[in-house]
């Protein structure tokens, strides 16, 4: 039953459905709980644009690249954040614990620090983040014009050869050659 081969309108009904049953329904035990979570809801909200070198860093766990994505559309232009841990852990379907090794993570790669708050008596209420947006986010403001030309051109990252563009093919030039003599005739 674990081998069903679903399409897409009952894999999406499917995951409208409450875990208990959709495990009923067939899904099987033998898959991760997270297959079962509620697919969150859209309401419009987005990130600002981030460093592809925050996204392809290696030395992060996957979930504190999700946090930090999360944290950076939070804070907006720039401002510190203050929210709780517990927060965190309900956005993004984790545990505490699992938050808390997260930030010590985007702490340690130097994305990010964090200090307790703590209310009158000195219980801890939650976190005050301070995110590095210079390793973060990209400098979209415009560059002032300067009066000179650059020194050189910079070159993209892809190649905009054509492959094999420089091999020349003998029977689309005698084409283009017939098609030539038969413009210049027609022509008055």
């Amino acid at each position: 039953m674990k081998h069903i081969s679903l399409n897409k309108t009952l894999h999406n009904i499917l995951a409208m459905m409450p875990s208990d049953h959709q495990k009923e329904v067939g899904q099987g035990a033998n898959v991760p709980k997270r297959y079962f979570y509620q697919r969150p809801e859209d309401k419009g909200s987005f990130i600002l644009p981030l460093k592809q070198s925050f996204v392809k860093d290696a030395r992060l766990m996957p979930g504190t690249r999700c946090m930090l994505a999360l944290l950076v559309g939070w804070a907006g232009k720039g401002r510190d954040l203050r929210t709780t841990q517990g927060a965190l852990g309900r956005h993004l379907g984790r545990s505490v614990r699992q938050i808390f090794r997260y930030l010590k993570d985007a702490a340690r790669e130097g994305y990010l620090t964090y200090n307790y708050t703590k209310n009158r008596i000195g219980a801890i209420i939650g976190i005050k983040i301070f995110l590095s947006f210079e390793l973060l986010r990209p400098n979209l403001k415009k560059k002032p014009k300067i009066g000179r030309k650059q020194d050189r051109t910079l070159v993209s990252d892809t190649n905009t050869l054509l492959k094999d563009s420089y091999i020349i093919d003998v029977e689309l030039e005698k084409r283009l050659d017939k098609f030539r003599e038969v413009i210049i005739n027609s022509s008055p």
